[in-house]
């Protein structure tokens, strides 16, 4: 008598399933990135856009949930691009969120700050909400751009500092993306788009 194919079927959806388990596991465990960084012209502003991907770690979105002020650090430079040699740094920004769970009216306070400046506090209902606010780099007018810098070719570099932790038990250090380059643009002059 020939054996069921059901038997054969299961044994092979299980060894299927055993088999994807570690992909599934390194995809949750994932580390955030920045998938790419937008530039864009406002006349002599440069706006930088950007976000992490796949969002924030577990143990930060845990630090939100807990009620704990929870920070992620945008640091933005922007370069004159060469191509024989090292970019030169013109400039750069850092622009931080601050996430804080109020519990009297059960909401999230957000401070956002540029170059320790304060530019807006907002309320926001969720925590969702929260998170999207600390993921995401809105298109802030970032530079303003010099007559020295019409012609050039620029570039935006930009990373992501959304943890803290301790080595050795004594040195701080803190968590973040690498560094992501923006595509290459010219600025023409006053007013001009690229």
């Amino acid at each position: 008598m020939r054996p069921s194919p059901r038997p054969l079927l299961i044994l092979a959806a299980a060894i299927a399933a055993v088999a994807l388990l570690p992909g599934v596991a390194r995809a949750a465990d994932e580390e955030p990135r920045i998938p790419d960084v937008v530039t864009s012209l406002s006349g002599r502003d440069v706006r930088v856009e950007t976000r992490l991907s796949p969002g924030l770690p577990a143990e930060v979105v845990k630090r939100l949930a807990s009620g704990l002020p929870t920070t992620a650090a945008w640091e933005i430079r922007l370069f004159v691009s060469r191509e024989h040699w090292w970019d030169g740094l013109r400039d750069e920004r850092r622009y931080d969120v601050t996430a804080t769970y109020r519990p009297m009216s059960g909401d999230y306070g957000l401070e956002k700050r540029l170059d320790g400046r304060l530019m807006e506090t907002v309320v926001v209902p969720s925590r969702e909400e929260a998170e999207r606010a600390l993921t995401t780099l809105p298109g802030i007018p970032s530079f303003a751009l010099g007559s020295e810098l019409a012609g050039k070719r620029l570039v935006v570099r930009v990373r992501c500092l959304y943890g803290s932790g301790m080595v050795l038990g004594v040195v701080p250090t803190r968590t973040g993306t690498d560094w992501r380059r923006s595509p290459v643009f010219v600025w023409r002059g006053e007013g001009e788009a690229p």
